[in-house]
């Protein structure tokens, strides 16, 4: 039995259970067949076994991101304007201004939407208001929402459509900003507020999901990307698979399905496990509270930059009750989106009944980002076994318009890494793109090093080893989707994706971490990208 693919002459950073440095591996059809020195996986060449030589490089399992909405942005790329610092947005008048092109181009009263905004990469430092994404058009209906989703701004068009004035009160799970002195709705909607000014999703062809999604998924797989855990309704679901059944999935694909879903899924007898090594359903979504790079997530402590204001619940204990039980008494396993403590805390509250009432061996539930956390709601989340996965790059990529928002003392008990590895919980990290850039060697500095992108430390209390940085990205994100037995490491038996670096990981400077160029991928013994 000789390799199809054997890497030789490297270092191999195996992530397996003693931590095991290699020189070598050796691919038979889709799996690893042999880790060892190039000496003991040279004897598995045969006439027909492609060679790589590593030159001393460094390759490490293939990076799993735990948490993303990759799809969906992809088809949001074809159907958005982007509002972003990297598209050119530096002021309200350029983000106006670029609206104002696509509304041109776009029939009257038809939707013109964007997506990226982030208020702290304008020169205003704010959000624009209604009146001044008026100045893009005033004869149609304009929506845009921010880098961290979960916060929207409409135009005067909108809202008057929707028949949203002053006089609307807010919706349970949502609401929108207003002029302290008149109560005039000033253009931001948070949460379920959405609904009662764009009642229909404003969704993407069938076209633009798939491309979409090729265009992204690509893209992960030149970032070293090997699988991603994404979010996922009807349009992503399709497109996945219609990108599967033609041969032509980039990456690894795990889904959590929107709970939205959950009668038609139930119907079906659909649940966790569906599927194959390339796609496959995993569990259930569902959202607690807003987000902490809109500063929107449900904190039992008030903004310091906003007085008074403690975030925004997505929904209602009844509601989460209730819709929660129904799907964990069939059986499902649920990721829940619970940011703030304030949210954490009654989704810890509602598990711990259903897992009292619905007993089951090894549930794997998720708190996805589980952001703001106390040394209490660790050893909560310890013995109640829920996984949590945090954002990875934020420390780096946000940190510097957290800091106002938050304070020091607060953003140590954030992005938690280091106390949830001491507690002994096996986490894992994510990036939540398009909320920030997915490439995890991005997430990695930030995790290690703790300083914002102007240098200013944060939370370095919950810094993290570079090996440990590894773990939450490889055999932990595994653990998370269910795949320990087949990801996350560089073990005989185990699929082959793995990632050649540029330069050695364990040892380049923690500094230079986010630049070192990543040379290879390899997906299922493939090499699928090469710089």
């Amino acid at each position: 039995m000789k390799a199809d693919l054997v890497l030789v002459n490297g270092k191999v950073v195996t992530m397996d259970p003693a931590e095991s440095i290699a020189e070598a591996v050796a691919v038979k059809r889709n799996r690893v067949e042999r880790v060892g020195s190039t000496s003991e996986v040279l004897e598995l060449k045969g006439d027909g076994t492609e060679v790589i030589d590593l030159g001393g490089r460094t390759v490490v399992p293939g990076f799993i991101d735990s948490h993303c909405h990759m799809m969906a942005v992809g088809a949001q790329r074809m159907l958005n304007v982007d509002l972003s610092e990297e598209a050119g947005i530096h002021s309200i008048d350029d983000l106006v201004e670029r609206l104002r092109r696509r509304a041109e181009e776009t029939p009257k009263g038809r939707w013109v939407t964007g997506y990226q905004e982030d208020d702290s990469k304008l020169e205003e430092k704010r959000h624009p208001t209604r009146w001044e994404l008026d100045g893009a058009s005033a004869e149609h209906p304009i929506l845009i929402s921010t880098v961290g989703g979960h916060f929207y701004m409409a135009n005067s068009k909108a809202f008057e459509d929707a028949g949203v004035s002053k006089d609307t009160p807010d919706p349970v799970g949502g609401r929108f900003d207003r002029d302290p002195e008149t109560g005039e709705i000033t253009g931001g909607i948070h949460e379920k507020a959405l609904d009662l000014v764009c009642p229909e999703p404003i969704l993407p062809t069938r076209s633009q999901s798939h491309e979409g999604a090729k265009m992204i998924l690509t893209e992960c797989a030149e970032h070293g990307i090997t699988c991603v855990y994404d979010t996922v309704g009807k349009e992503q679901i399709r497109a996945a698979l219609d990108l599967k059944n033609g041969g032509g999935l980039p990456v690894r694909v795990r889904m959590d399905v929107a709970i939205d879903f959950f009668p038609e899924l139930e119907k079906l007898g659909i649940y966790r496990g569906l599927g194959d090594d390339w796609l496959r359903v995993c569990g259930l979504k569902f959202f607690f509270d807003g987000a902490i790079s809109a500063r929107t997530a449900a904190v039992t402590e008030e903004y310091l930059n906003k007085p008074g204001f403690y975030g925004v619940m997505a929904t209602t204990p009844e509601i989460a009750r209730e819709t929660l039980e129904a799907a964990y008494a069939e059986g499902y396993r649920v990721s829940c989106h619970a940011n703030g403590d304030r949210a954490i805390i009654l989704y810890l509250e509602i598990m711990e009944e259903l897992q009292t009432k619905y007993p089951r061996d090894d549930p794997r539930n998720r708190d996805i980002h589980c952001t703001v956390i106390t040394p209490e709601l660790v050893q909560r989340i310890k013995r109640l076994g829920i996984l949590p996965t945090i954002f990875g790059p934020y420390p780096y990529y946000h940190g510097d318009k957290l800091l106002p928002a938050f304070g020091e003392e607060r953003l140590e008990r954030m992005f938690a890494a280091r106390s949830f590895l001491d507690a002994g919980v096996k986490i894992a990290a994510h990036s939540d793109h398009p909320c920030a850039p997915y490439p995890p060697l991005m997430a990695i500095h930030a995790m290690v090093n703790r300083f914002t992108r102007k240098g200013k430390p944060i939370g370095q209390s919950q810094r993290v080893s570079v090996m440990e940085a590894l773990k939450l990205y490889t055999v932990h994100s595994a653990y998370q989707q269910l795949d320990e037995d087949r990801l996350g490491s560089i073990e005989e038996g185990k699929l082959a994706d793995m990632v050649v670096l540029g330069r050695d990981i364990l040892t380049v400077p923690m500094d230079e971490i986010i630049d070192i160029p990543l040379d290879m991928t390899i997906i299922d013994g493939r090499v699928v990208y090469k710089r």
